[in-house]
Parts: structure tokens; C-alpha cells; sequence
């Protein structure tokens, strides 16, 4: 199973980035991104890849998330990893909640690290939606920042969710396998 931790958004706030990401894909050269789709949309907090069997990291969830009450996120900015010289993900910020996630991620750090499992912890609070396979137009990224700039909109963060990821020839299918309520 590749899995990987995240927390979904309700549905306005999916709306929203959907929102960006069209006008994005407007504002693109045809091709030149690969989209995610907004059913896919989420906050990734770490990708343990392929496991056989899901109960340690169920456990560190457990483990890592006690306690933690659900709070609200806004979304905020646009931006691109690595560079903007050389971009290779489109992402919409995270504004108001950006440090609520962060602690989320650093305590789930911990309860998985407790259970043996190693990941990548480079946490930044972001939502993908697209991954660049050619080249932008000039003005694409300020056109993209000024849109999402304008456009906010909010989610209550309430669980935080261990998800399997299926890769399809239409793309990748997201299973919940566990999911943690927050308090």
C-alpha cells in the first residue's frame, strides 16, 4: 500500500482552489501542467510510501494527534516549488491556520517516528494542484498570485486522515484507511 498522511477540506474550500486552479490552466500553455483533480486536493504531512500493513502508522497517528483540537484554515497566496526560475509545483498557501498545521505535522512527526516510520519531514502548509511538465508563459505566476490573492475562502481542519494512494491510468485514487478525529 503507498500511503500518506493528510487532512481534506470541506467542500467551499475545494471550490475555491478548483477556482484558482481553472484559472490557472486559462492563464497556461496547453500541456505545459499536469492538474490535480480537485477531488484530490488536500494537505499532505507526510508520504510513508509503501507499507504492508497500515497498524504502525495507525498507531502513530494515535499517538502523535491526542489531544489536538480541530481548528480552521484560510487560504492565502500562490507559489511554486523549487523556483520560479524553475518551477515544478503549483501550490495555493495556506494564510490563517498556516502554524496550527504546522504543529499538527511535528506532532504526527513524532508518534510516526515513535513507530519506526522515516519520511521526509519538510513540512510547508500548501495545496497542490498541478505539477509543470513544460514551459509557462511569461506573466503565468503573477497572473496566478494575483487571482488566488483575491480570492479566500475557509475550512475547518477535523481529522487528519491515513490515505492509500492508487495509481490508475486516469490518475491517482485516494482510500482513507484510517482517519483520526480531531477534538
Amino acid at each position: 500500500m503507498r500511503l500518506f498522511v493528510a487532512s481534506v477540506f470541506e467542500p467551499g474550500f475545494v471550490n475555491n482552489l478548483e477556482a484558482v486552479a481553472e484559472h490557472a490552466r486559462a492563464n497556461s500553455a496547453a500541456g505545459a501542467v499536469k492538474w490535480v483533480a480537485p477531488v484530490n486536493f488536500h494537505i499532505t504531512y507526510a508520504f510513508l510510501g509503501d507499507l504492508e500493513q497500515p497498524a504502525r502508522a495507525v498507531r502513530g497517528m494515535e499517538a502523535g494527534l491526542d489531544g489536538l483540537k480541530a481548528f480552521s484554515v484560510s487560504s492565502g497566496g500562490f507559489g511554486v516549488f523549487p523556483s520560479s526560475r524553475r518551477p515544478s509545483v503549483l501550490w495555493v498557501g495556506i494564510a490563517e491556520g498556516a502554524a496550527q498545521l504546522r504543529e499538527t505535522a511535528g506532532k504526527l512527526a513524532e508518534g510516526l517516528a515513535a513507530e519506526g516510520l522515516i519520511f521526509e519531514n519538510r513540512f510547508e502548509p500548501h495545496v497542490t494542484i498541478g505539477r509543470v511538465k513544460g514551459r509557462l508563459p511569461e506573466n503565468f505566476l503573477g497572473r496566478a498570485a494575483d487571482f488566488a490573492q483575491a480570492r479566500k475562502a475557509v475550512s475547518a481542519i477535523s481529522s487528519v486522515d491515513l490515505l492509500e494512494s492508487v495509481l490508475t491510468p486516469a490518475g491517482p485514487e485516494y482510500r482513507t484507511v484510517f482517519s483520526k478525529k480531531l477534538l
